[in-house]
C-alpha cells in the first residue's frame, strides 16, 4: 500500500478544504494517508478518518516565528516529518506555501500541488521567485479548471505539459441525504448564497442589490449562508440599506444543502474562483444558478446549459437577477437540463489515482 502525505493549513469551512476531506475519504482505502496542517483546527476535522495521522507545524507563535521565518529551520522540520515513513507521494494541497514545503522534501518522492483559484486575481502568499522555485521542483501542478491552468502557465511561464486539470470532487450520496433535512419553508421567490464571507466572494455585492430590487418593488429575498472577516461589515451594510426584511444572514451552515435544496436561485457574486465548489453542489441538487463569469463556470454551465453567467459586476448580476423574476429567463428549462448534470466523480478519481501512482 503507497503512502501519501498531505499538506494543508486549517479544516475550517471552506471550499478547498472540503474537497481535500472527500478526497482522503475516498482514497483511504486504497493508500496509507497522514496529514500536515499549519493549525490542527477547524470543524472539519471530525470528518477526518481515524487511521489518519495529523502533524501539526504551528506549535505556538515562538516556534512558528523561526519556522515561518529561517527556510533552513523550515527544512529541517519538513524533511524530519517526510522522513518518518517511506512516503511514496507528497501533495500541497492548498497553494502557496504547501507547495514550497513539498518542494522542501529531499528525498526521491512523488511531488504534487494544487493551484486553487486564478493567479491573475488571487495572491497565493508567496514571492514570485518563490513561486517559480518551489513550483518548478514539483512533478505536477494542479489546478482545478482550465482558465486556471491557462493563467497559471502564463504568468509564471510554466509549461503546459507540466499542469494537468483536476476538477474538484463533491461527495454526492452525502450531500443529496443531507439535503433531505426539514427546515422552515420560504413563502416567497428566494436567491440563496453560500461561500466564506471574505473579499473575493463579494457578498456586498447581493446587498447593494437588495437594495436596489426593494426600491423597485421586486418580491423576493436573498438568504446568505457563512462567515468570515467580512461578517461584521455585511451586517453593517444590512442595517445601513435598511434590506433586514429582505436579506437573511444565516450564519455558518455545516449543512447548508437543505437551504439550496429550497432556494428558488442560487446567486454567487465573487470577484474569482477557481472551480467553485458551491456551484457544484448546487448543480448536484438541480438548482438554476446565476453566477458571475469566474474560473470554470464556464466548464460547469456547459454553454449556458446548466446556468445563468453575469459579467463581473454588480449591474449585471442585479439585471441578470431581475429576468430570473420577471421570468425572462427561465429557470425551470434549466432544472430540467440539470437531470443530466453529472458530477463526474469516477473520472476525477481515476485521474487522481493516475497521477499518484505515475
Amino acid at each position: 500500500m503507497k503512502k501519501i502525505l498531505f499538506f494543508a493549513y486549517t479544516l475550517e469551512v471552506g471550499g478547498a478544504e472540503k474537497v481535500l476531506v472527500d478526497y482522503i475519504n475516498t482514497l483511504k482505502d486504497k493508500y496509507e494517508i497522514d496529514l500536515v496542517l499549519l493549525q490542527k483546527k477547524g470543524e472539519f476535522l471530525e470528518k477526518i478518518p481515524d487511521n489518519v495521522t495529523i502533524t501539526t507545524l504551528r506549535k505556538n507563535n515562538f516556534q512558528y516565528i523561526f519556522f515561518r521565518y529561517i527556510p533552513f529551520i523550515r527544512k529541517i522540520v519538513i524533511n524530519k516529518i517526510a522522513n518518518k515513513k517511506d512516503y511514496d507521494v507528497a501533495i500541497g494541497f492548498l497553494e502557496g506555501r504547501s507547495a514550497t514545503w513539498v518542494a522542501d522534501i529531499k528525498k526521491k518522492i512523488r511531488k504534487l500541488a494544487w493551484i486553487h483559484n486564478d493567479v491573475n486575481k488571487f495572491d497565493i502568499g508567496i514571492s514570485e521567485k518563490e513561486i517559480k522555485d518551489s513550483y518548478s521542483k514539483l512533478d505536477k501542478i494542479i489546478t482545478v479548471s482550465e482558465v486556471a491552468k491557462k493563467s497559471f502557465c502564463e504568468k509564471y511561464n510554466f509549461n503546459l505539459d507540466k499542469v494537468e486539470v483536476l476538477y474538484n470532487l463533491i461527495d454526492e450520496k452525502d450531500i443529496i441525504e443531507k439535503s433531505k433535512e426539514e427546515i422552515k419553508k420560504n413563502e416567497i421567490f428566494t436567491f440563496v448564497n453560500v461561500g466564506k464571507m471574505r473579499p473575493q466572494k463579494r457578498q456586498d455585492r447581493l446587498i447593494e442589490i437588495a437594495k436596489k430590487l426593494k426600491q423597485e418593488n421586486y418580491k423576493f429575498k436573498i438568504q446568505i449562508i457563512g462567515n468570515g472577516p467580512e461578517e461584521e461589515k455585511i451586517k453593517e451594510l444590512v442595517k445601513q440599506y435598511k434590506v433586514e426584511d429582505v436579506v437573511e444572514l444565516l450564519g455558518l451552515k455545516i449543512n447548508p444543502y437543505p437551504y439550496i435544496k429550497q432556494a428558488n436561485c442560487v446567486v454567487v457574486s465573487s470577484a474569482f474562483e477557481g472551480y467553485s465548489v458551491a456551484i457544484k453542489e448546487a448543480l448536484l441538487l438541480k438548482k438554476a444558478v446565476i453566477s458571475t463569469n469566474v474560473c470554470g463556470v464556464s466548464e460547469m454551465f456547459n454553454n449556458g446549459k446548466y446556468g445563468i453567467v453575469s459579467e463581473i459586476s454588480t449591474d449585471d448580476l442585479m439585471d441578470k437577477m431581475k429576468k430570473v423574476l420577471d421570468k425572462k429567463i427561465n429557470i425551470i428549462e434549466i432544472e430540467k437540463n440539470l437531470e443530466n448534470f453529472d458530477c463526474e466523480n469516477n473520472k476525477i478519481i481515476e485521474k487522481l489515482i493516475n497521477l499518484i501512482e505515475e
